[in-house]
């Protein structure tokens, strides 16, 4: 059974959100009606197993009472969150949990970010400390991983969720003989030990210790788990080596050779218990700092240059929020229930938080500080003065604009705007174009709006947009906008995707930017009846299977193909070779759609083996250029996907390792700041080809670009 947003359970709680769901059991954000105050909490669903002998749901029930028991004696230990409540319904077992307001530790380790020494260590000795407790209480959690630990918005402590025992009961069945098994290991590949793999084994303390030390290396390695090399006469697990992009890490003997114990193949080769690991530890004699400061807000290295490109997507940004709002008024969504609000989500604000900090500007973190306490007035007093010190900064202007409604009582219409923030696990950012570049056309739009309820008095007379911007009422409503980031990862953007749809005053969602995030969300806001409008999203993927909701402002990718066969027709070039990413929804339906249009002409197109993957971390443009240039007068198409690889760098370094020698055209994920910059030193782009969808010097509104 699938709970849906609304349904109430045991009569008590009424289910806000999926949170996630795998092989065993599905987890659910709920309110508890029968709580003053209706707080959050977490339900737990078990299915009861598949098998008709009755002695097998008998084992489950017992097997269900005596895990939850076990958590129950963990009450006392903050660090796992509180059990409320065990029941069935529907054939389903239930766990009704605290609710831990946090980030995921998959937000700080990610591929490519590597950790320092300590700060490894500070981490390890604080899970360490956890392993030690629920050990003692002969608790096994057996499914360690980044996912399931959580840093504790409150005290930025971490926190261990989702014990896998309890959900071994959903994989319990019977052989032929009558006796009950488990059919499945529980636990999650390149975190699980060999010996847990095997279903007759018992869980012990060791099968946690080799998950944590797994977690440790790859915050060390920056790579996943399942990445790295075995030795293939003992299958240990090699780590610490070097490569011709990377040096030996920089890691302790004393470390390297705990990890190594913790991560031993053969567990009685590894330690038996936390606190062994932890007597190891204390044995370094090394400072164990505290662990990192919250990451409030976020700075760019670099500010980047007001270009062109910057007035891509305000043209969609625009007609995605007229389609939005044609579309939304005629949808009721009012008369849910209201449940969380969105902002007390993570990566989403109406102004309580930075999500893009482009610039270290002291008045806009006041500014946020003083929304997030309701204090509108001078939260909007203080955005204004930032708004000044950095007019390029949209996100400050759509937070003058949603302080400026609740400073005002005015009544208002609610959108919400998925943008990607690509950050380092630190906070800072690594490139924040788009998100701006989307936040831009929207932030436009919402100023249009509420201009329309300011009346001329002081305090307002100073309101951005006031000389320039035509004023556009909607019904005698503002327009608020909820800001939300998916920073181009797929599980963000389902977290981001489930929040939103879980607040019935929000109307529509202007996003997902790229295809692969766009086909991971659409049946969410689809299945929740929310209008969801991609500027950005072109795959044929889309258009195969329609969804009711779901609404896009930009061209498939049948259409951008056209164009680029076109223009190599158009210049005498009949053969070419492609370069994309062949994972990503996006490149591969683009490629797929050329190909076939290109053909259809009399072209010929064709992949350069071990080469054509513009993703790959150890792409090497100038060997592709060589490998081009082998098959004589030949073009070149590159398709990056939309920043979710690195396949824009690489594919900005063909352009330039070619050098105007042969022609290149790809779409308009190159049509971006660095191509720009790349075209400044190049001695002629005259064989470059870009596909764009809109661009300011063909506006059918020649007034649009220059207001914006």
């Amino acid at each position: 059974m699938c709970l849906n947003p609304g349904d109430i359970l045991a009569g008590r709680y009424r289910i806000i959100a999926q949170l996630g769901q795998g092989g065993f059991a599905r987890t659910y954000t709920a309110q508890d009606l029968e709580n003053p105050g209706n707080p959050p909490c977490v339900i737990k669903e078990i299915p009861f197993p598949e098998s008709e002998n009755p002695l097998v749901l008998e084992q489950a029930r017992r097997r269900f009472q005596r895990e939850a028991n076990a958590l129950q004696t963990l009450d006392l230990d903050s660090r796992i969150p509180k059990l409320f409540e065990r029941f069935e319904e529907n054939d389903n077992f239930y766990l009704v949990q605290e609710y831990i307001q946090g980030t995921l530790l998959s937000k700080e380790i990610f591929p490519g970010q590597q950790w320092k020494e300590a700060q490894a260590i500070a981490f390890l000795r604080e899970i360490l400390e956890i392993l030690n407790s629920i050990h003692k209480a002969n608790i096994i959690h057996r499914d360690i991983k980044p996912s399931n630990l959580i840093r504790r918005t409150q005290d930025r402590k971490l926190v261990m969720i989702d014990f896998g025992a309890v959900k071994e009961i959903r994989n319990f069945t019977s052989n032929s003989t009558g006796k009950i098994l488990t059919s499945k290991a529980i636990g999650t590949d390149g975190y699980m030990p060999a010996e847990q793999y095997d279903t007759r084994s018992f869980p012990q303390p060791y099968n946690d210790i080799y998950a944590l030390g797994i977690i440790v290396i790859q915050a060390l390695t920056g790579e996943y788990p399942t990445n790295l090399p075995k030795e293939p006469k003992t299958c240990e697990l090699i780590w610490n080596y070097a490569t011709s992009e990377r040096g030996m890490l920089q890691v302790s003997e004393g470390l390297k050779n705990i990890l190594n114990q913790m991560i031993r193949f053969h567990f009685p080769k590894r330690y038996q218990s936390a606190a062994e690991v932890l007597e190891a530890l204390d044995s370094l004699q090394l400072p164990a700092p505290a662990p990192p400061p919250p990451p409030p807000w976020r700075f760019l290295w670099l500010l980047f240059q007001f270009v062109r490109s910057h007035f891509r997507w305000v043209l969609l940004g625009l007609a995605g929020l007229a389609v939005a709002l044609a579309i939304v008024l005629l949808i009721p969504r009012f008369g849910q229930q209201q449940t969380l609000p969105a902002t007390s989500a993570d990566g989403v604000s109406s102004g309580e938080k930075i999500l893009v900090q482009t610039s270290a500007i002291w008045s806009k973190q006041r500014g946020i500080n003083e929304f997030a306490s309701l204090n509108y007035l001078e939260a909007l007093k203080l955005l204004k003065q930032s708004w000044r010190e950095d007019r390029r900064d949209p996100e400050t202007l759509i937070y003058i604009n949603n302080a400026l409604l609740k400073s005002i009582n005015a009544e208002y219409y609610t959108i919400a705007i998925v943008v990607p923030v690509r950050s380092n696990q630190d906070g800072s950012i690594i490139n924040a174009n788009l998100a701006e570049e989307l936040l831009r056309g929207i932030a436009q739009a919402q100023t249009e709006v509420n201009l329309s309820l300011i009346t001329p008095n002081n305090s307002n007379k100073d309101f951005p947009g006031q000389e320039l911007l035509e004023k556009k009422p909607l019904k005698g409503k503002g327009l608020r906008v909820i800001i939300a980031d998916d920073g181009n990862i797929k599980s963000y953007a389902v977290k981001r995707a489930n929040s939103l749809v879980a607040q019935p005053d929000i109307l529509a969602v202007i996003g997902h930017y790229t295809s692969d995030m766009t086909v991971e969300t659409v049946d969410i806001y689809d299945r929740n009846q929310l209008v969801a409008i991609s500027p950005g999203s072109t795959t044929e993927e889309l258009t195969r299977k329609p969804r009711k909701f779901f609404f896009r402002t930009a061209p498939t990718t049948s259409i951008e193909a056209e164009g680029l066969v076109n223009q190599l027709i158009s210049v005498d070039q009949k053969k070419v070779a492609v370069f994309y990413n062949p994972n990503s929804p996006f490149s591969a339906s683009l490629w797929e759609e050329f190909k076939k249009q290109f053909e259809a002409l009399g072209g010929t197109t064709f992949r350069i083996n071990n080469y054509y993957d513009l993703s790959k971390n150890n792409f090497n443009a100038p060997a592709a250029i060589a490998e081009v240039e082998k098959e004589g007068k030949i073009a070149i198409l590159v398709i990056p996907d939309g920043q979710v690889t690195s396949s824009l760098e690489n594919a900005i370094e063909m352009i330039k390792a070619n050098n105007d020698r042969n022609w290149i055209v790809g779409p308009w994920t190159l049509y971006e700041t660095r191509t720009l910059e790349l075209a400044k030193q190049l001695k002629s782009v005259k064989k470059l080809g870009i596909s764009v969808f809109w661009h300011p010097l063909i506006s059918f509104d020649k007034n649009f670009p220059l207001n914006a």
